[in-house]
């Protein structure tokens, strides 16, 4: 017989969406003490073409050798490489350039890609926004932390000397860039590139899916303020006051946002 449900399954864990994830259990149920299975063929060129890419230092824009010298290089079916080809072009790691002299070209590696495929993994997952709030509100302390403990105390002095200057941009794209610049530069000087892409990727999801859908106008004198704060504790080299203001800083956003979109927070994340 079906029990009725307790007062204490009524709360915001019982009223989670459903996840379609599978297990950790389910997702390695293939591990065991050997080696893991052989990657395809296709795998394998798509990642020693990564790494040609690497160690020749290209970038942006430079072109991969021609379908010819790959075959060549790699010693692989035309079929193989072309698949290669096409998962790293998925990623946005190459484009395909058409036309005479055309060919697969290096492409940017752009962390919103992955905020992209990521919000497809997190909709599915059932995962709120309100999750992906208290996920950042977790996150940007710790780059701000991270950040005033880096020893390279001229770099950090230089790079968030500018962020002091109490003339800051308040329209346009101007304040876009002044503000993504002032969280992706605490980011970069917490020299942790894992710890700086997970940031990124839910920055870009936060922005992208709510901070462009309200209206910020009146907020971004004092947003600027703690952000010269913010800069001021990390340049004196003090981590805890550094995460405090952070956390404070995005706290009093998210509770602007609760305010005017209270609905949102328990919306899945959408994927797009």
């Amino acid at each position: 017989m079906r029990q009725e449900s307790s007062s204490e399954e009524s709360g915001p864990v019982a009223n989670r969406p459903q996840s379609l994830w599978v297990s950790l259990v389910q997702s390695n149920a293939d591990m065991t003490d050997q080696p893991r299975r052989t990657a395809k063929t296709a795998e394998t060129v798509s990642a020693a073409i990564v790494h040609d890419v690497v160690s020749r230092r290209l970038a942006p824009g430079d072109m991969l050798p021609s379908e010819a010298a790959m075959l060549s290089t790699y010693r692989v079916s035309r079929a193989s490489l072309r698949e290669g080809l096409r998962l790293l072009e998925v990623q946005g790691l190459i484009r395909l350039k058409p036309g005479p002299g055309g060919g697969p070209v290096v492409g940017a590696v752009d962390p919103r890609t992955l905020a992209q495929i990521s919000t497809l993994y997190l909709h599915l997952g059932g995962a709120t926004y309100r999750e992906l709030f208290d996920a950042q509100l977790l996150m940007t302390p710790i780059g701000a932390s991270l950040a005033a403990r880096n020893p390279d105390r001229i770099l950090v002095r230089q790079t968030l000397e500018p962020f002091l200057q109490e003339t800051q941009p308040l329209e346009g794209p101007a304040y876009w860039a002044a503000t993504n610049s002032f969280h992706g530069s605490v980011e970069e000087l917490g020299a942790n590139r894992v710890m700086e892409l997970i940031a990124r990727l839910i920055g870009q999801i936060w922005h992208e899916h709510v901070v462009t859908r309200m209206d910020t106008t009146g907020l971004r004198e004092a947003i600027h303020e703690e952000h010269r704060a913010i800069a001021t504790a990390i340049i004196a080299g003090q981590p805890t006051k550094a995460s405090t203001l952070m956390h404070d800083h995005f706290k009093a956003l998210q509770d602007e946002y609760r305010r005017h979109w209270p609905g949102r927070l328990d919306e899945l994340i959408e994927w797009r």
